[in-house]
C-alpha cells in the first residue's frame, strides 16, 4: 500500500468562494457607477432645460427622476409643458409623461418615448388652433458623437389627429410613419421617410381629388441626400446653400394613392431667385388607369386626357411602367418641351 506524501495539505474551499467574491465586487462597482452616472444625467438634463429657458423657451414639469437600474438609465418627466418663442414657431405642447432611455454601456444613444396623448397648440393661417395627438407608440432615437447629434430617427404608429379648436387637420390619421436621418462624414444629410395609411380629412380634401384618388394614401416613401448640409444649417440662408452648390438628390421616391402608382428619382437645387431647378424622372406604373380616374373626377378634360395618353404612348417604356422626364427651370415645370406649370420662389 502506498501512503500519502507527508507534505499533502487538505483541500481548501477558497477556490469556491473567489468567483462569488468577484461577482459581489462587480455588482458593487456597477451600483456605484449607476448612482454616480444617474446623478450626472439628472444634472445634465436640468442644465439643458435651463439653457433652453434662457433661449426663450418656457418649460415646466412636476417631477424628474432617473430609474432603470441595473441595465439602463431612464429619465422620467411628468406633467410636461413646452412652449417655443415666437421666432421658433410659437407652438406649445403638453404631455403627461415623457421618458429618455439609454443602455448603461452606451450613453451616446437615447430613445425618447412620449405618452399616448399629446396636446399641441399652434397657429393656422394666423388663428390659434389646438390639436390632440393620439398614438399607440411614439418613439424617437438620438445618436450623438462628442456632444453633437449625428443621427436621428422616429417611429409613430396608429396616429390620430383631432381638432380641439381651429380648422380640421389635412391628415386625420396615419397608420405608421418612420423617419431616419444622419450626417455623413462628408457633411451630407441622408434621410428617409415612410408613411403608411395616411388618411385625409373629408372636409379638407377637394372633392374631385378625393373622387379620383380616394381619401387614403397607401404608401409614400422618400430616400434623399441633402448636400452641403453644414452650410444650410449654420447659415440658414438658401442663397448661401445654393452658392455652395447645395443640391437635394432624390435617390428614390414612391407614391401609392388609389390609381396613382408612381416612383421617381432626380436632383433639385435652387436658382438665384430661390426657385426650384433640376430634373425628375417619374415612372407611372399604369398610366391608363391614372388618366381615366382623373377624367372621371373632372380633374382633366377629355381633350387633356387625350393629350396625356399621347404623351404616355411616346414616353420611354420600362419594365415597371413609362418614364416621364420633368424639368424644373426658370420658374416653370416642363414635361419634355411643354411647360405644364409654374413654380414660385421659396418663402
Amino acid at each position: 500500500m502506498i501512503g500519502k506524501p507527508a507534505n499533502d495539505t487538505p483541500p481548501t474551499r477558497l477556490g469556491l468562494y473567489v468567483p462569488f467574491g468577484l461577482l459581489a465586487v462587480a455588482i458593487l462597482v456597477h451600483a456605484l457607477y449607476w448612482v454616480l452616472m444617474s446623478g450626472q444625467i439628472h444634472q445634465s438634463a436640468q442644465t439643458w432645460i435651463e439653457d433652453k429657458i434662457e433661449a426663450g423657451y418656457a418649460i415646466n414639469y412636476s417631477a424628474m427622476t432617473v430609474r432603470g437600474y441595473p441595465f439602463r438609465f431612464t429619465l422620467h418627466l411628468s406633467d410636461n409643458e413646452v412652449a417655443a418663442p415666437a421666432n421658433a414657431g410659437g407652438w406649445r405642447i403638453a404631455v403627461d409623461h415623457a421618458t429618455a432611455s439609454a443602455q448603461f454601456y452606451n450613453l451616446n444613444h437615447w430613445i425618447v418615448s412620449l405618452n399616448e396623448r399629446v396636446v399641441l397648440d399652434t397657429a393656422v393661417e394666423g388663428e390659434p388652433a389646438q390639436y390632440e395627438l393620439l398614438s399607440e407608440q411614439a418613439r424617437f432615437s438620438l445618436i450623438t458623437r462628442n456632444g453633437v447629434t449625428r443621427q436621428i430617427g422616429a417611429e409613430i404608429t396608429a396616429l390620430q389627429v383631432l381638432a380641439l379648436s381651429g380648422p380640421q387637420p389635412l391628415a386625420s390619421a396615419i397608420e405608421r410613419v418612420a423617419m431616419t436621418g444622419r450626417i455623413s462624414e462628408t457633411g451630407e444629410f441622408l434621410s428617409g421617410i415612410i408613411v403608411e395609411g395616411l388618411h385625409f380629412d373629408d372636409s379638407r380634401l377637394d372633392n374631385p381629388l378625393q373622387a379620383a384618388f380616394g381619401d387614403t394614401v397607401q404608401l409614400y416613401q422618400l430616400d434623399s441626400v441633402l448636400t452641403e448640409f453644414d452650410t444650410l444649417s449654420l447659415a440658414g440662408d438658401p442663397l448661401a446653400w445654393t452658392r455652395a452648390d447645395g443640391r437635394l438628390i432624390i435617390r428614390q421616391t414612391r407614391l401609392d394613392w388609389g390609381p396613382a402608382a408612381l416612383t421617381g428619382a432626380g436632383e433639385v437645387a435652387l436658382d438665384r431667385q430661390i426657385r426650384p431647378a433640376g430634373r425628375l424622372s417619374v415612372v407611372v406604373s399604369d398610366p391608363e388607369s391614372l388618366i381615366s380616374a382623373m377624367e372621371d373626377a373632372r380633374l382633366v378634360y377629355d381633350e387633356q386626357g387625350a393629350a396625356l395618353r399621347l404623351a404616355a404612348m411616346m414616353a420611354p417604356r420600362r419594365d415597371d411602367g413609362i418614364a416621364l422626364p420633368f424639368l424644373l427651370q426658370d420658374g416653370g415645370l416642363f414635361l419634355g418641351p411643354a411647360r405644364i406649370g409654374d413654380l414660385g420662389a421659396l418663402d
